[in-house]
Order: C-alpha cells, then structure tokens, then sequence
C-alpha cells in the first residue's frame, strides 16, 4: 500500500514541477444508502435471523455510505498538436453499520493525446482490503467463519480512435491481480481481459455508447505441483455495458443517463466434491439511473440509483438459491471542480 501511494505522488510531484500548466482537481463528498451490503441471498436473510455470526461485524443487513474524493490532473507537456496527461485520483469509503467494510482505492492515468478522440492510455488502479463478508473456509472446517476480503491491482492500456465526426472507438486490454486476505488465500485470481467500446454522439441530445468486455480469471494457486485446495476457481467471463447520456434540452437538469451493465461468468470448475463452483453460471445485472445539475461553473450535484441482480445456475437448486441476490443502491453525489494556476 505504502509502495502505491509513493510512486502516485512522485509521479504527481515530477509533473508539478515539470511544465507551466494549471493544476486541475475535484473534490467529491458521496452519500448514499445500500439495502443488501452483504449480498445476501432471500434464504441468508433468514438464516441471519437466527444467526447473527454469519453478519460478521455488521449490525444491520443495510447500510448508510459515505465517500470522500479527490481527483486531480495536470498536463505535463502541451501544445497546440499533443499533450501528455497525468491523472491521480483516491477514494475513501465508510459504510455506517458494516465497520469492516471501510475501504479506499487509488490511482493514476497517464495519458498521450495527439488529436481529438485520438490518445493513448495507461491506467493503474488499487482496491485495498475490500471486505465482502465472512465466510466458511471449506477447506479446512465446514463451521468456522471467517472475515473475507481481497486486494486487486488493476492495470490497463486503451487507445482512443475517432470513426467519424460523430463516432469514435476505445480498445486495449488490462490485467488484474485479485489476492485475498488469509485464509482465502486460495481464491487468489489473475485476470486478463480485453474491452472495446463504440461511442456515437447524437446532435443536441447527447451520446450513446455499446462495450464489451470479455475476460479470463486464472486460479493460480490450483495449478501448483502443492495446491493448497483442490477446488479451482477459474472462470471465463464476457460483458456488455451501454450507457445513454442525454445532456442538451433536459429541463432543469444538465444531465439525465442511463446505463444496463450485464455480466456472463461461467466456472471451470468439474470436482464434484465443490458443488458450490462446479457446473455454475451466473448472470449478473446492474441498472442505472443518474440525475446531474451544474449548481454553478465549479459545483454540480449527481442523484443516482443502481438496481443488480444475480441469478445463479446450477444442477444444485441450493446453490442457485445461495449464491443469487438482489441489490438497490441510492447516492447523492456534490462535486467541487476547481483549478489551481501559480502561473
């Protein structure tokens, strides 16, 4: 964690130094309210009920969340034909009834542009100790609970193309390392995706965009001459997001979007001793709804919902039933966008 934060501010601290450029950054506070924190499926509800241990530190199946942000970019070279961005961004989150769900996340963008719609991109992101709840490690007791969270370390390259005067293109390919806390060590993952995006803008209304991101997760620790489980879990996944963002003739607001996000995954997994990842599938979909309105030139305020849902497949109507949930989020987001020129 330590390492991240020093090669995110050394970067940041180079490109203040170097270059007569305005220094840009937003400042975000978000707060909002989860009704499922844990995801619990209809029958872990009842199971709670009569077993508090299974919450873990959590005193309330819901949530209220806050966030704090901060987002700050400078161009370290930039003329009249190309610049090179540099982007940093962090984020804390608190959730009130769930303490060990408190979290924050990080990065940076380094980004060359050469033309309109036409860059090239690198991104480095890291979740740190994200907790999802706590679970029974199933290779070593059937009883004990124990609090689950993972690490990931997310790094991605995009290229940016214009089609036409009113369409453009993102494509590239990233890899994330997911690694989780002991004892669940065993579940670490790494990820290979790639992902690609059409964008149109349509003529005083807004744009419209379709991705798709297709991915491979590698259970690494099962493919060890001395695996510590015998459980693998892989998977293949493939997902489609597009947004709708309406932003000209929108009485009072600036901005009304709407997105539907729908992710695929299939596991590997054949053992029959793990029918909990064995012949599963799942089909996971988040909607979303957003309302934007620039209060003035630098503060502008974004009400948002998400709906998700999963449906599990199964030979086993227990897992599909277990491992199935439903989720509805509300947030109010205030944003603060200011420039800082000592030149």
């Amino acid at each position: 964690m330590f390492r991240f934060i020093q090669i995110a501010f050394t970067l940041f601290f180079i490109s203040y130094l170097w270059g007569g450029t305005p220094l840009d950054y937003t400042i975000g506070f978000t707060g909002g309210y989860d009704d499922n924190v844990l995801r619990f499926s209809k029958d872990e509800f009842n199971d709670a009920a009569q077993d508090l241990s299974i919450m873990g530190g959590s005193t309330t199946f819901d949530s209220f969340v806050t966030k704090l942000s901060f987002q700050a970019t400078k161009s370290i070279i930039y003329s009249k034909y190309q610049n090179l961005d540099l982007k940093l961004l962090f984020t804390s989150s608190d959730y009130r009834n769930t303490p060990e769900k408190k979290y924050w996340s990080g990065g940076f963008d380094i980004a060359y542009k050469w033309g309109s719609y036409k860059n090239i991109k690198y991104s480095l992101r890291h979740l740190d100790r994200f907790y999802l709840r706590h679970y029974t490690n199933r290779d070593i007791s059937n009883d004990k609970l124990s609090p689950c969270l993972f690490t990931d370390r997310n790094q991605s390259l995009m290229l940016s193309q214009r089609i036409s005067k009113l369409s453009w293109m993102n494509f590239g390919g990233g890899y994330l390392q997911r690694y989780y806390s002991k004892p669940f060590t065993e579940f670490d993952l790494d990820i290979v995706y790639y992902k690609a995006k059409l964008n149109y803008k349509i003529k005083k209304i807004g744009n419209v965009a379709l991705q798709v991101n297709h991915g491979r997760a590698v259970n690494e620790s099962h493919f060890l001459p001395e695996r510590p489980s015998s459980f693998n879990r892989s998977y293949e996944t493939i997902e489609w997001y597009a947004p709708i963002k309406i932003k000209k003739k929108v009485p009072f607001f600036s901005e009304i979007g709407f997105s539907t996000r729908l992710e695929k995954r299939v596991y590997d997994a054949e053992d029959p001793n793990d029918p909990l990842h064995a012949g599963r599938s799942h089909l996971d979909s988040k909607y979303d709804i957003w309302l934007k309105k620039n209060i003035t030139e630098i503060v502008n305020i974004t009400f948002s919902t998400r709906y998700r849902t999963r449906q599990t497949d199964s030979e086993y109507d227990w897992v599909k039933d277990l491992k199935s949930f439903e989720q509805m989020q509300f947030w109010l987001t205030l944003k603060w966008d200011m420039i800082y020129d000592k030149y």
